[in-house]
């Protein structure tokens, strides 16, 4: 496991729960802005959780470049953003802060939500999500 990603499971539903544990730990004003982040393909394959979205970028810089082949390809974030999902959970406030940001944002779980992101191809190589 690399050291960007906070844990990998083998099944949706086992990354969900893990997901929907920890996010009750974070319901403090201290942690008001903590994200968790869930990709994965698919495909099939792992299910990655992320605490940052530089956690996750970082990670697909390092990992995913080399062990999915990017270079070869001719429109990576045509690829990525068709094959892999990512999923931000987060405050339900930051929904009403930020309309803008995450207007999008579909409820999850008592005080989260969550929101689909798109993974932008930077040919550095580097990634950023939005």
């Amino acid at each position: 496991m690399s050291k960007h990603v906070l844990k990998e499971f083998e099944t949706l539903r086992e990354a969900v729960e893990f997901i929907k544990g920890r996010l009750p730990e974070y319901m403090t004003e201290v942690n008001r802005y903590y994200e968790l982040f869930l990709l994965y393909s698919i495909d099939g394959g792992l299910f990655f959780v992320f605490e940052s979205d530089y956690a996750l970028a970082s990670w697909l810089e390092s990992v995913a470049w080399d062990d999915w082949g990017l270079w070869e390809l001719n429109d990576p974030s045509k690829l990525l953003n068709e094959d892999v999902m990512v999923w931000q959970f987060h405050r339900d406030f930051l929904k009403e802060m930020f309309e803008g940001l995450y207007r999008d944002s579909k409820p999850f779980i008592n005080g989260w939500s969550r929101q689909r992101k798109k993974i932008e191809f930077q040919a550095v190589p580097s990634f950023s999500l939005n």
